[in-house]
């Protein structure tokens, strides 16, 4: 059975859970939601434990086989969860899949994710056959003009109000952004001690926050602007935001770019790949701008430098990812250090 994301909590809500659940699309929170929704279920029926396959070009996939075979040594039902980067397993892999869905019993659980299934993988075998014995849960982003719905909709379920232009004042600010939306609801509904929340609220609660100028930063060093991009990052610094979730928000615009960038020298249109990636029109300027600038293996060397920033930013020398992420942000913005100091 095919199943959208609204309509989870009231299947859950019947008892009997599928042997297996697939969940697939491209929108972050709306996967995380429906995932955290299943693991609750199943921990309430006594799926009490876990594992957990990342299926990479590497990955075994009699290791799928083998973790349903497995027993528990105290007889515990287990969720396996299958995290997969790509919706295409290859022959081996939809072989095992198709196999896993067939064999399947009480005692195991199956949860799979991948990516948004394109016409040709809902035709296959693997998928049909999750389709007739489980459950499969496509997850399509919001479209710009639902988004101020979607907002107050969450709102409402944080037990507040906010007004229609107050939302459509957030919805242009996170860019269909929903992980950004969820968020600036959450931060809302602490900070504003009122029932229903004005765009006046709104502008208040968003003036102090680094998010945006974080956001801001990195449409700077796309556009190739590394001096704004410096000084945003250094004031940053001084306001005391957090090095680790501000490299998070970056690394999550800089993979797109350098899977967008893959695309492009492979062949698509750049209006092709902006519509794939849902870049609004506000956005494009930029994101056009770093790819005329960068090649994909030039992006994707940055990647192997963004490793060591992670690695700093985790350990006791974490003050120096400061210095990293100015050099990240200039390699990006395509300004070497030399001639951004003259310029500063």
């Amino acid at each position: 059975m095919q199943l959208r994301p609204d309509q989870l909590e009231a299947h859950l809500r019947r008892g009997t859970l599928a042997p297996v659940y697939l969940i697939s699309g491209d929108e972050p929170l709306q996967q995380l939601e429906c995932g955290d929704r299943l693991r609750a279920a199943a921990r309430a029926r006594g799926y009490t434990e876990r594992i957990v396959l990342d299926v990479d070009r590497s990955f075994a996939w009699d290791a799928l086989k083998q973790a349903r075979a497995e027993r528990s040594l105290f007889g515990d039902r287990r969720l396996i969860e299958l995290r997969m980067t790509t919706p295409r397993p290859g022959r081996e892999g939809g072989k095992a899949l198709s196999g896993a869905v067939a064999e399947a019993d009480e005692d195991s659980l199956l949860l799979i994710s991948a990516g948004r299934l394109d016409r040709a993988a809902l035709n296959t075998a693997w998928v049909k056959a999750i389709d007739k014995a489980g459950a499969l849960i496509r997850v399509w982003p919001i479209e710009p003009a639902q988004l101020p719905g979607w907002i107050q909709r969450r709102m409402r379920a944080l037990q507040k109000q906010i007004s229609a232009e107050a939302a459509h004042l957030i919805a242009e600010r996170v860019e269909g952004n929903l992980l950004a939306a969820r968020q600036e609801l959450e931060k809302l509904a602490l900070l504003i001690d009122k029932d229903k929340i004005e765009s006046e609220d709104v502008l208040g609660a968003v003036a102090d926050s680094a998010r945006y100028e974080v956001f801001a930063m990195i449409e700077s060093a796309f556009l190739g602007d590394a001096r704004r991009a410096l000084v945003m990052l250094n004031g940053l610094r001084r306001e005391g935001a957090e090095p680790l979730a501000l490299f998070g928000a970056l690394m999550w615009e800089f993979r797109r770019a350098c899977s967008m960038a893959a695309e492009l020298e492979a062949g698509a249109g750049l209006k092709e790949i902006f519509g794939r990636y849902k870049i609004w029109e506000q956005r494009q300027r930029s994101r056009g701008a770093v790819l005329k600038r960068h090649s994909a293996p030039a992006l994707q060397g940055l990647l192997s430098y963004c490793a060591s920033i992670d690695k700093t930013l985790k350990s006791s020398r974490r003050e120096q990812g400061w210095d990293q992420l100015s050099t990240l942000l200039l390699a990006i913005s395509g300004l070497n250090t030399g001639r951004l100091r003259a310029a500063v």
